[in-house]
């Protein structure tokens, strides 16, 4: 009977692991790309909401602000498409969907390049994820509870168990 093995997708040939336990164990948690998108984001049928630019900047929103100790982030208009592969309008468009959705806030601020006074300033778009769009107290994404969901071993003791019975009856 064949057998189906979950591996890495990065062909290390190692078991599968969901990724952001993977980075506590390679001892990367803090600098991993992955993280949960918080349920308020699907229970309150924002995901319904926004446009392809909405979502797209919630989850860039979430990446750089969404995981409580410093909900704030700016994003670089002139690195922006270097940086996340999207056009300016996309940026543009998803940012004002989220603060029209109350997803985060919008302030502007006065700058200078050095942090000292009497420097040219300028003015910087900071955006802060709203409470109920982030996870608040981590300082990384928490890793999954999974109490509720079978382990491999329980999955493939089902699947043979299953087997079993087609092959009798």
């Amino acid at each position: 009977m064949p057998e189906i093995i979950l591996r890495d997708e990065t062909l290390r040939g190692t078991d599968y692991k969901l990724p952001f336990l993977q980075a506590i164990e390679e001892g990367s948690a803090g600098g991993t790309r992955y993280f949960r998108v918080p349920e308020s984001f699907w229970s309150s049928g924002l995901c319904a909401k926004l446009s392809g630019a909405g979502i797209a900047m919630y989850l860039i929103a979430m990446s750089r602000g969404g995981w409580g100790n410093e909900p704030s982030f700016w994003i670089s208009p002139s690195r922006f498409s270097e940086e996340y592969g999207l056009g300016d309008s996309t940026r543009k468009k998803g940012l004002k969907e989220l603060v029209e959705h109350g997803v985060v806030t919008h302030e502007l601020q006065s700058i200078d390049r050095s942090g000292h006074a009497g420097y040219r300033r300028f003015q910087r778009s900071v955006y802060t994820v709203v409470a109920d769009y982030r996870v608040l107290g981590a300082t990384e994404p928490p890793p999954p509870s999974m109490p509720e969901q079978p382990t491999f071993e329980e999955l493939l003791a089902f699947f043979k168990a299953s087997a079993r019975k087609s092959e009798k009856g």
